[in-house]
């Protein structure tokens, strides 16, 4: 790296310092929730629970939703939506558009059934404005709550989502400012702490650490301010200046390919066959199914594959609906391949980790605990270098709280979820439980005597919430650990035993912590 003049460091610094202590704690709970994030669909199919022989979309399923459209009102026949659940569920979301009377805006109205793949069976049917009802068309409301909580803070939309892309601009900034003060980036790589508690021995953590995840941080805060910026400020200006605020205009220009209407009465062309076909086309599983106008001459349908084995972005196949032959292979943004619709195709798989299965995922949430410790080790060091204070030595406190708070929090939400889903609402209960368990975080820290005796008091509770979290699973119906081995479901048994090691390590943990702080008192 060049090296800087003093004045130069020390801007870098104030920068780069202040662009984390103003919004450090925030920034932590969304990296710690989007770690969680990651993990959406493991976290989901372990709390909701359901044995899958295969993936529901892998079988037929065209008898199935030929039934199912005899069912709703022939309205609501506009688009149908289809996608798996955690089970042998597939959900079938019959709908139009109209003005939604709760936000005055464009939504989806329609009906939404939820039916065994295997049988056919009608498992539960809701109607309305779909997106305003959770329940009808996502079985794991922790999960819901935590995607929830990473990508907006569990704030109103849109507001949540402008503050996290503030968030990842505070990022990239500290990022850049870290990068351009790094003297010795190479020899940093591979610094080695030195003992004992002193300052220099935090710095050294904070060093290596940040060292090693700084490309993923700035790949991270990137991905994210766009995902963030995109639907609130992005595409509204794009439709107000391009298409006279024509929000259904400037959707259907960007990701519906041009076609003639043709309303002329035609049955809907083998759904299994264009699945058969279009997995030929994208090696990658099927996760989404859409057609367009069904019972029409001018329907298509369109195929959403997960990147293949290699790939990192998500394939979209297109079909005519009434002749059911391929028309080829949809681009991410405008009815052309271009490198701006590649870029944006790249934002999302980039920023979750989801392009290679299970090893980008463990990848991406091995970074995102690094960058945990990269955004706590910062704080602490500048609370540190303070000490004496009063208002550091409160916001010290604070950053021990909510440090350790908010995973206690997030492994309440899941004891409120495990304890609600048998006979209330976990939609519900879910949040609440998170609140309540970041008050009893907070009880904890401001009532405890010093920041030393925090440390064992939050590693017990958390080592309890771990260790509880599975037999509270069993007891509360949910799937065996010899059912799970039986019917080949690895992620009840992987998120159990981590679970369970996790509490082992935390009480093991605070028994050190307490002798030491035993030895220091003394």
């Amino acid at each position: 790296m060049s090296r800087l003049s003093q004045a130069q460091l020390r801007r870098l610094t104030a920068i780069h310092g202040w662009s984390g202590i103003t919004l450090g704690l925030l920034l932590y709970t969304v990296i710690a929730t989007g770690t969680a994030a990651v993990f959406g669909g493991e976290i989901g199919r372990w709390s909701a629970g359901g044995i899958r022989a295969a993936d529901p979309l892998e079988v037929p399923i065209d008898a199935r939703i030929r039934a199912a459209a005899t069912q709703v009102d022939p309205a609501h026949l506009d688009d149908i939506a289809i996608w798996t659940g955690e089970g042998r569920d597939i959900y079938a979301f019959f709908h139009t558009h109209a003005e939604n009377p709760g936000t005055g805006a464009p939504d989806d109205l329609g009906t939404i059934l939820r039916l065994d793949a295997t049988s056919g069976e009608f498992l539960e049917r809701n109607e309305g404005f779909i997106w305003d009802q959770p329940a009808a068309w996502d079985g794991s409301a922790l999960r819901r709550f935590l995607v929830d909580l990473h990508v907006q803070l569990y704030m109103p939309t849109p507001w949540g989502l402008i503050v996290t892309g503030i968030l990842g601009l505070a990022m990239m900034a500290a990022v850049i400012s870290g990068l351009l003060m790094h003297r010795h980036l190479l020899r940093d790589l591979f610094v080695a702490e030195r003992p004992g508690g002193r300052l220099v021995s935090a710095r050294d953590r904070h060093v290596l650490a940040a060292s090693w995840s700084l490309p993923f941080a700035f790949v991270l805060a990137f991905t994210g301010s766009f995902l963030s910026f995109a639907s609130t400020v992005g595409f509204p200006l794009l439709a107000s200046i391009a298409f006279g605020g024509d929000d259904e205009a400037m959707s259907a220009a960007l990701f519906e390919p041009p076609f003639a209407e043709d309303a002329t009465p035609a049955p809907l062309a083998d759904l299994d066959a264009i699945l058969a076909d279009s997995r030929a086309q994208a090696p990658g599983p099927v996760t989404f199914v859409e057609v367009a106008r069904f019972g029409r001459a001018d329907a298509r349908v369109h195929v959403w594959h997960d990147p293949a084995a290699g790939g990192v972005l998500y394939v979209t196949n297109l079909y005519d609906g009434a002749a059911g032959t391929f028309l080829g292979r949809q681009p991410q943004v405008g009815a052309a391949p271009s490198v701006g619709g590649t870029l944006y195709g790249l934002m999302y798989p980039l920023h979750f980790g989801h392009f290679a299965g299970i090893a980008s995922r463990t990848v991406w949430g091995a970074l995102g605990v690094a960058l945990c410790v990269v955004t706590l080790s910062g704080l602490h060091l500048w609370t540190r270098r303070r000490a004496g204070a009063a208002i550091w030595d409160g916001f010290a406190r604070s950053v021990d709280i909510v440090a350790w708070g908010l995973p206690l929090a997030m492994l309440a939400a899941a004891w409120g979820f495990l304890l609600s889903a048998p006979a209330a609402n976990p939609f519900v209960w879910t949040p609440w439980s998170f609140v309540a368990g970041a008050a009893a975080a907070t009880i904890v820290g401001v009532v405890a005597p010093n920041r030393r005796s925090l440390l064992p008091r939050y590693r017990r509770l958390l080592g309890i919430a771990c260790l509880g979290l599975p037999i509270l699973r069993l007891a509360a119906g949910g799937m065996s650990w010899a059912d799970a081995i039986l019917h080949r479901q690895p992620d009840v048994l992987t998120v159990d035993i981590l679970l369970l090691l996790a509490g082992i390590w935390f009480l093991r943990r605070r028994r050190r912590a307490g002798r030491l702080a035993l030895e220091a008192a003394e």
